[in-house]
């Protein structure tokens, strides 16, 4: 009995050392590679650094010890590297520029390895918190460290090239994972949030259209407190698509309170007012922007469609219902926040066009509602006495309309809504014409 305890005290330590000398073995295989370096590569050194390293990695007596994951980093970054040199090599004979050439690579490497590698970033932080300070501030204790934080850098071009490589190679969600990885490497060595490439994860996973990432990436930047209008803007519309009206409406008044003066997230707030009724609150929403920022177009331009949907109010399926009592009030505001908003010129073309659209179409309507309410009201007699009038009154705003929407078809010449108005305008004003040129152009 006390032979055999004997026997397990001696067994222990060579065991504890054999463990160690996994790291120094990888250690020293690592150095055999990187002395080859200059001319000719030994990949067998890599391998054998590897083989010592993993079991290291994976062993209770060394698994806990930021030097190994040090050494792995540095083994996995060479393993990546001779990866990619080979996909390089075999696209020689395909494509000749260089710089294609490797971009491409980067699109089609596997990335097995480089995730190794990366995923040691969070393991020596976890083990030695202080090491990635220590290094940022340049202040290193050996070789090795220098040797540990070129390679680490080196991790950190690989991350961006295989993330811009995955994106040209339209693999968006691969290049979603690399942008929010480089985002948190690069957090990690500088102790800066890194917005950037937060933001090109977000817009990767846009153009994958995988929602769970769309959702996930921009509520990150939301949860790091690194959000613009724009990640509220596509939570909301992502939960909204899945009809997680509620939550979506969480976020929504969380944006609204974050950025008070974002014309998007106003306007998606501004239809729930509606929606709910609650048009007074719409209303305040926008004429409180509007004091803040008075020669804002978009804003102008939104109010004028407030007004404008409140003029002509359309039942579920979407046609015209009664119009309000105080219609001619509604559609003089509209024309007057349009008009506004026309002439501010917004900068975006897609706004002005909308603008120089919009009020075209509110004149037009409100010449043809003027029309119907004198004709409905109009006894016979009234009818054969004034229908010219009636008629003379609509066409003002018939004319007070064409040059809106001639100035909306320079801007889209192909627009079939702005043809097909302009065409029933042309011939109500008596200009044939021109109303035939529209329905050539129709044609």
């Amino acid at each position: 009995m006390k032979i055999f305890q004997i026997l397990i005290i001696a067994i222990l330590p060579f065991s504890v050392f054999s463990q160690k000398n996994k790291v120094q073995g990888a250690w020293r295989a690592l150095s055999d590679y990187e002395s080859t370096l200059k001319e000719n590569p030994e990949i067998s050194y890599l391998t054998k650094a590897k083989e010592s390293i993993d079991l290291a990695a994976s062993n209770e007596e060394t698994k806990n010890q930021a030097k190994t994951y040090v050494y792995k980093l540095r083994i996995y970054t060479y393993l990546f590297s001779e990866n990619l040199k080979a996909e390089e090599k075999k696209l020689t004979t395909s494509i000749a520029d260089k710089n294609e050439r490797t971009q491409t690579a980067y699109g089609n490497v596997s990335a097995t390895e480089f995730n190794e590698a990366s995923s040691c970033l969070s393991k020596i932080k976890e083990l030695d918190p202080k090491m990635f300070e220590k290094l940022g501030k340049g202040n290193s204790d050996s070789e090795e460290d220098g040797k540990f934080y070129m390679q680490m850098m080196q991790l950190q071009a690989y991350q961006a090239n295989l993330a811009t490589g995955r994106y040209k190679a339209k693999k968006y969600e691969e290049a979603a994972d690399f942008f929010e990885s480089l985002a948190i490497s690069n957090t990690f060595t500088t102790g800066k949030k890194d917005t950037s490439n937060f933001y090109n994860a977000c817009i990767s996973a846009q153009k994958s259209k995988n929602t769970a990432k769309i959702f996930d990436y921009n509520k990150k930047m939301i949860d790091e407190k690194i959000a613009s209008p724009y990640n509220y803007q596509t939570v909301y519309d992502a939960l909204i698509a899945q009809k997680d009206n509620t939550k979506a409406q969480e976020y929504l008044k969380m944006g609204r309170t974050e950025f008070p003066n974002d014309v998007y997230l106003m306007n998606r707030e501004t239809e729930i007012f509606l929606q709910e009724g609650q048009q007074d609150k719409a209303l305040g929403n926008l004429q409180a922007a509007i004091a803040k920022e008075p020669n804002n177009a978009q804003l102008h331009l939104v109010l004028g469609n407030v007004y404008d949907n409140l003029a002509n109010p359309k039942g579920k399926s979407g046609k015209d219902t009664l119009k309000p009592a105080d219609y001619d009030n509604l559609v003089t505001k509209a024309a007057e926040h349009y008009q506004k908003a026309v002439d501010l010129k917004p900068t975006n073309q897609e706004s002005y066009f909308n603008a120089l659209y919009n009020l075209g179409a509110l004149y037009n309507n409100y010449g043809g509602t003027l029309y119907t309410k004198s004709m409905e009201k109009a006894t016979i007699t009234d009818l054969a006495k004034n229908q010219k009038a009636y008629e003379a009154k609509s066409s003002e705003y018939y004319k007070k309309a064409i040059p809106y929407l001639e100035q909306a078809l320079s801007i889209k010449p192909d627009d079939k809504p702005s043809i097909a108005a302009l065409r029933k305008l042309y011939y109500l004003t008596g200009n044939e014409a021109k109303g035939k040129e529209m329905s050539d152009k129709l044609k």
